[in-house]
């Protein structure tokens, strides 16, 4: 009886070919890999106002939007933030959010601010062993919105109107 080298060879191509069965193509699998892991360039505004104001109102807009002082600095030129937890999510996920901002004063009496958003979800843990994934917030009406609650901080209100604080 004559025998092969590796007599299980049928099981061995059954599971590679079930294991890429269900991707439409390779490419499209290190397509999204890449967006997940691609370094995301902040985006970017430039404001008219001294570095102290543009600090103070970029503070005051992260509050707006639910975000937490966690470190950073007027003298440092930057601030970072993170949102509740919101544990609402499916299957027992939960969602956070962050926020990174730089600040770079130029000449004439602008800063430049450099905005980063981060969504933090972690799957639940009693069902899965893998830790939180970080995804770059894409979406230009988040840090649209973001930007233009600093700068209505910091244009002045017209007489007889008085200007809303978080």
């Amino acid at each position: 009886m004559k025998t092969t080298p590796f007599p299980h060879y049928w099981i061995l191509l059954t599971v590679v070919l079930s294991l890429g069965g269900g991707c439409t193509s390779m490419d499209s699998v290190g397509s999204n890999m890449k967006d997940r892991i691609a370094t995301v360039p902040p985006r970017v505004r430039v404001v008219n106002g001294d570095s102290r104001q543009v600090y103070e109102a970029a503070r005051q807009a992260m509050q707006h939007f639910d975000y937490h002082f966690t470190e950073g600095g007027f003298a440092q030129g930057r601030l970072e933030g993170l949102s509740r937890i919101d544990g609402n999510g499916s299957f027992g996920s939960s969602l956070q959010r962050s926020i990174s901002i730089h600040l770079e004063a130029l000449d004439g009496g602008r800063v430049e601010i450099q905005v980063k958003m981060t969504e933090i979800i972690e799957e639940d843990s009693s069902r899965s062993a893998m830790s939180a994934t970080e995804t770059p917030v894409r979406d230009p009406a988040a840090y649209d919105a973001f930007f233009d609650e600093i700068e209505r901080r910091l244009t002045p209100p017209a007489s007889g109107q008085s200007q809303s604080k978080p």
